[in-house]
């Protein structure tokens, strides 16, 4: 089950100062921490700047589906990546440049508690964050019958070449990447699948009614 969950406009950050520091605020009930960063530029309203560090939510709950967010490189330097981190699992990539460029990163799908973080790796780059926002992700949806027997998988961490299991038979699973991006579709014809090919990281395998996340190591 989906829904709208939160957001963040950066309107409560601390006064306006050039002076890298780390910044703490809180809004709608969330405290914000970010770490070398300035409170003195813009992109559409308030915008946080993060140089060498990272931006911290405190704890979230409903889990998130999806984020968005929008960034602008400040200042020189060039093109980059911002990196999304949930409960300090790097789940996706958050371009920037020069431009304003808004980022929504899809199939995501943590339950539960989560701390969203979004790192700043390029040495250097002073890189602005404005209107972050994120779905809810919730198991509420499910069915009496799959509360019964939810589906689950095994081992998780995985190694390639070795046989992912589900404790019950599906008819069809989807593999996605970090970044939400389909890598493998598979009919089952037992309960199992190969895992081949995979680059060490974070993967999601969706079926009709859940999403799982498994780590290849």
């Amino acid at each position: 089950m989906f829904f709208s969950c939160g957001s963040e406009d950066f309107e409560n950050i601390p006064a306006s100062s050039s002076s890298f520091e780390t910044n703490s605020w809180v809004n709608n009930n969330i405290t914000w921490t970010a770490s070398d960063s300035r409170t003195d530029q813009t992109i559409n309203n308030k915008a946080i700047v993060i140089r060498n560090g990272n931006l911290t939510s405190s704890i979230i709950t409903e889990g998130i589906k999806s984020l968005t967010v929008t960034t602008q490189l400040k200042f020189a330097g060039n093109p980059g990546n911002l990196i999304l981190k949930i409960n300090d699992i790097q789940v996706g990539m958050i371009p920037f440049n020069s431009g304003v460029v808004t980022t929504t990163l899809d199939n995501i799908n943590i339950a539960g508690n989560i701390i969203i973080k979004l790192v700043n790796p390029n040495t250097g780059q002073r890189v602005a964050i404005d209107d972050l926002s994120w779905t809810c992700y919730s198991n509420l949806g499910i069915s009496e019958i799959d509360k019964v027997v939810q589906l689950s998988i095994y081992p998780n961490p995985i190694k390639n070449g070795e046989y992912l299991y589900l404790n019950k038979k599906v008819n069809e699973v989807l593999i996605y990447n970090s970044e939400g991006k389909l890598i493998k579709k598979s009919n089952l014809k037992s309960n199992s699948i190969l895992i081949d090919n995979l680059l060490k990281g974070v993967y999601y395998l969706k079926t009709e009614n859940t999403t799982h996340k498994f780590l290849v190591n």
